[in-house]
């Protein structure tokens, strides 16, 4: 997964010769690291103990928005938590056995990111399309309405992002193949 102790560097040799196999199996790949990578740079310990093992086994699937400037689900106040709304338009890696999302969340006067799981009540995970011509890539829409958010599930907020930023540009080399790649490598 890139994550064994190697320089951004040798991540992006990775995602570039996985792309030169297959854009969809790329497309998955930069979902589940770019995921991967909220939670290591999370403050919260506990969370990442929790669900990185099984997302580095690939036990687990996870995403983040495929956009990660999409709106922010709204958060409101519930006491020992917060009720999420709203929706992520688009994401890709959602096996149907489940996944784990990486969303951002909007709450009084900030943003942050949190992680949400797709079979909590609430959370509906709903068949997508991302590129026709991409196979394999397991694109979803996640509808979000009044789902429980629990406050220890809170990863960081809003700097979060950009302490992901060395880790997404190497993962960048997916975009420079999709806009590379004839319409039949796809």
């Amino acid at each position: 997964m890139g994550g064994l102790g190697g320089a951004p560097e040798e991540l992006g040799l990775l995602m570039r010769d996985l792309c030169d196999k297959s854009l969809s199996a790329g497309v998955r790949f930069w979902c589940q690291r770019t995921a991967i990578e909220f939670l290591v740079q999370s403050f919260n310990v506990a969370v990442r103990e929790h669900f990185l093992p099984d997302m580095l086994a690939l036990e687990r699937a996870a995403s983040t928005p495929l956009s990660l400037d999409a709106p922010a689900l709204i958060a409101k106040d519930e006491g020992r938590g917060m009720r999420l709304s709203g929706v992520i338009h688009s994401i890709a890696n959602a096996q149907p056995d489940g996944l784990s999302l990486i969303v951002p969340i909007a709450m009084q006067s900030k943003t942050g990111w949190a992680i949400l799981q797709s079979e909590e009540d609430g959370v509906h995970v709903e068949p997508g399309v991302l590129l026709p011509h991409l196979k394999d890539t397991c694109p979803a829409r996640v509808r979000v309405e009044q789902a429980f958010f629990r406050a220890d599930e809170y990863l960081g907020d809003g700097s979060l992002l950009h302490k992901t930023d060395s880790v997404r540009l190497a993962l960048g080399v997916l975009y420079q193949s999709l806009i590379a790649a004839p319409e039949m490598m796809l």
